[in-house]
């Protein structure tokens, strides 16, 4: 009987262990066939287990922030399908107003973004940066505010409510954002979507009092009197798209960076270390923030319409919120949106910066379950009914151990 034990005992110890190695060999098989399973699309490849971009079936894409005036891409277009011997296309027709749509969505494949903003974008959409644009130009810059020389305007303490100024597009730093990041606290009347040209002859004439432009480009027109200068501001930068595999981007980004001086120089690109854009994001932070006020809609700004740089509390449906974070997304590495649930089942998506939770302090991971408040601060309704809240200063968000939805 005891013979019989030990062999029974064996039995097991051996199909147990047959059992493993059919466990291993089969996850094995089963890895294998996940690492080469074909891609959903044949327009992609598939590299240990991730699919990219497959550049022998659809073609390389060139994309161009805005329409420029003065490069020439189709030299760096030829040059690229000739080393490369595949497709390559060039995409420098769209619409200023959907260059971030392509950004984000990972259409282009090589991003040329000649603005910071959209040098971000792409960093925020995992695009790897391998080169600078304008190389000529110092990596970085300052915008300044102008009034006509002969202006009464002295100073940003002299703009009052009657006051105009002539801005740029909303996707344009020295323009747009660093002005409206200056100009916080103010009341006076905005018109937007000017070209530098424009607003310099408005400026001119007498038609509006105030512009803002890059300072190397207005410095020494006698015509003009500069009132503030800005933060240095970055550059832009050349950025790969994420879609293609760790190989396709090596080899681009060395043709690119190996490329004919005469074709860099047309295309406007060095090869320069990507600036650092932590400064500029907080200042966009801070512009979105006023963007995000119920009575300061970009689409009704005007000449003839003093609006608020800054939004009004008062105007608020509701000055202190409490409720439970059930979730928290991070949206870029500055910035986390937090989701809070009320007790009558309102959410409100919580936008604040990495820098303002360490001030409170808060962890977003321990703060998942926890209950908070917050007051004071601007809220936006979203499409989906939701409301979305911008948090600026440390006071206007605070954790509730007290507090509870049940």
């Amino acid at each position: 009987m005891e013979l019989l034990s030990k062999n029974k005992n064996k039995v097991l110890v051996l199909s147990a262990i047959a059992s493993a190695i059919a466990l291993v060999i089969g996850g094995s098989i089963f890895r294998v066939w996940q690492l080469n399973e074909p891609c959903p699309s044949r327009s992609e490849k598939r590299i240990w287990g991730t699919c990219y971009k497959n550049l022998a079936v659809e073609p390389l894409v060139i994309g161009v922030a805005s329409p420029p005036k003065t490069e020439d891409y189709s030299n760096i277009a030829n040059y690229l399908q000739k080393q490369l011997n595949i497709k390559v296309e060039t995409d420098r027709d769209t619409p200023y107003g959907q260059n971030s749509q392509r950004i984000a969505t990972q259409e282009w494949d090589i991003a040329f973004t000649r603005s910071p903003i959209f040098s971000i974008l792409a960093e925020d959409n995992r695009y790897f940066g391998i080169a600078t644009m304008y190389p000529d130009r110092p990596l970085y810059y300052r915008a300044a505010l102008y009034v006509r020389a002969d202006s009464e305007i002295k100073s940003i303490a002299d703009i009052n409510s009657t006051s105009t100024i002539a801005l740029g597009s909303a996707e344009s730093a020295p323009t747009f954002h660093l002005p409206i990041y200056t100009l916080y606290g103010k009341s006076l009347r905005i018109g937007t979507g000017y070209s530098p040209t424009e607003t310099r002859e408005l400026v001119k004439s007498g038609q509006v009092d105030i512009a803002s432009s890059r300072y190397d480009a207005i410095k020494d027109d006698p015509q003009l009197r500069i009132i503030h200068l800005s933060k240095a501001i970055p550059g832009a930068g050349v950025y790969l798209s994420p879609k293609l595999s760790r190989s396709d981007r090596k080899k681009i980004s060395n043709i690119l960076l190996n490329a004919p001086a005469d074709i860099q120089t047309k295309a406007n690109y060095g090869a320069r270390k990507i600036p650092d854009y932590d400064e500029l994001r907080k200042i966009l932070f801070r512009t979105e923030s006023i963007l995000s006020c119920p009575e300061f809609k970009l689409n009704s700004l005007s000449l003839e319409r003093t609006v608020n740089v800054f939004c009004k509390k008062q105007n608020q449906p509701s000055t202190i919120i409490q409720g439970q974070v059930t979730e928290y997304t991070v949206l870029t590495p500055e910035n986390i949106e937090f989701k809070v649930v009320t007790p009558a089942s309102a959410v409100y998506r919580v936008v604040v910066s990495r820098q303002t939770l360490n001030q409170i302090p808060i962890n977003p991971i321990d703060a998942v379950d926890e209950s908070v408040q917050i007051k004071n601060a601007v809220t936006k309704k979203l499409t989906d009914g939701s409301w979305q809240v911008t948090i600026t200063e440390p006071n206007q968000l605070a954790l509730l151990s007290d507090f509870s939805l049940d």
